[in-house]
């Protein structure tokens, strides 16, 4: 692993001492412990390779005994709205915690049932590598899914490429997922869950989309990044979504830039970036598109848009006006590619000779709005996402 952190703390208490170790030494570990004093663990973000601050930290925690502890960030806003999330399975399920717990914007509390009880902290719901292989296993085995090596990364880490289709058939579309363009943002993954749920679920308009369509989903673009616990965000010189322009610096993208047109050929495709915004605040917790400058690509972005806000099926909200940051409002604009296009960028310069629509997909870590995010309704939401774009591709005639 690229960093191992271990601190440890005696404290006095009767009849026994009690202490707590905390380590980040596993799949995206990150986190910087300034110290512990008493009952509390002061702790921030590493951001090694970062310009400026961003807010992705996760480590373990195992306290010797059972007792009450404190964890206070010394950085700002490196807790959502809702405080933090705990894993007591190894960062396989996660949960919020108790509202009651949440004691400030930058302090946390979690009691310790047991001696030797080790709980991962997050201000997300991390994702790494091998939540994706627990995950896809029901799967083996189906016809319609191939998973091979898309490239490899920087460091040489296998970079995953999923397709499903039917593959009976020369398909009509293609349709491209990509997520972690930048490494911290882990909620892209459940979405991508429930995308794979609905497509592969037997339900008739799944089946039909199959058979006319090729789906590829590359889910860890900054693999290195994903399973060393890096921001992501900002990495200096520039990071992944900021590649798709000039020489790439990444494999990835150079390799998405090479083989993706390859692949799309002269075949109308779809392509959708995956990304989460900032941890809270306006702007930030809520779903949303983010609009191109192109008057013709923006009219197909407020187009599926609007069938999603009217298909949706499940529990999150979505309305295509007030889900919608249109180009040149907020941070979307131009001056923010000053490093270089992101892959959206990338994308819509194929609109028009053959790209049918490209868009990032902003979803928050914590809230839409008033609603809590967990991982269900993520997928829920990723669910409604394929079956938006099913309809979107029925209302264009393919050219044969």
């Amino acid at each position: 692993m690229k960093r191992f952190i271990t601190a440890l703390m005696m404290i006095s208490c009767a009849p026994v001492c009690a202490q707590i170790r905390i380590d980040a030494d596993f799949a995206g570990g990150n986190v910087v412990i300034d110290k512990i004093s008493s009952d509390t663990v002061y702790f921030r973000p590493d951001l090694t390779g970062t310009q400026g601050k961003w807010f992705y930290w996760y480590f373990r925690a195992t306290s010797e005994e059972p007792q009450t502890w404190y964890f206070k960030a010394t950085q700002t806003n490196i807790l959502t709205s809702s405080g933090a999330n705990y894993s007591r399975d190894g960062g396989y399920t996660w949960q919020r915690i108790d509202p009651d717990d949440h004691l400030s914007t930058n302090l946390f509390s979690h009691t310790f049932t047991k001696g030797d009880q080790s709980v991962r902290f997050s201000f997300g719901q991390p994702y790494t590598q091998r939540n994706f292989e627990r995950f896809i296993k029901k799967y083996q085995g189906d016809s319609q899914l191939k998973i091979s090596t898309f490239c490899h990364s920087g460091k040489g880490r296998e970079v995953e490429q999923i397709l499903i289709s039917d593959f009976e058939n020369e398909p009509d579309y293609k349709i491209l997922f990509v997520a972690r363009n930048h490494a911290c943002e882990m909620m892209a993954n459940y979405l991508i869950e429930g995308i794979i749920d609905a497509l592969l679920s037997g339900a008739p308009e799944m089946d039909t989309l199959l058979a006319k369509a090729e789906i590829m989903i590359i889910p860890f673009v900054d693999k290195d990044g994903v399973e060393e616990g890096d921001q992501g965000k900002n990495r200096l010189p520039r990071d992944h979504n900021r590649d798709y322009s000039g020489a790439s610096l990444y494999a990835t993208t150079a390799a998405i830039r090479k083989k993706i047109p390859e692949w799309a050929g002269n075949t109308p495709w779809v392509a959708i970036d995956l990304h989460n915004p900032g941890i809270k605040g306006e702007g930030h917790e809520k779903i949303f598109f983010v609009g191109k400058s192109q008057p013709a690509l923006h009219k197909e972005q407020k187009k599926l848009a609007y069938i999603l806000a009217v298909t949706r099926r499940g529990p999150l909200s979505f309305e295509k006006d007030h889900n919608f940051l249109t180009f040149g409002e907020s941070w979307n604009k131009s001056t923010s590619y000053q490093k270089g296009w992101p892959f959206s960028e990338w994308a819509a310069s194929y609109f028009g000779k053959g790209l049918l629509v490209t868009t990032t997909i902003e979803f928050p870590y914590a809230l839409n709005g008033p609603q809590p995010i967990t991982a269900q309704n993520t997928r829920y939401f990723g669910k409604d996402l394929i079956y938006a774009l099913s309809h979107y591709l029925n209302h264009h005639k393919p050219s044969k």
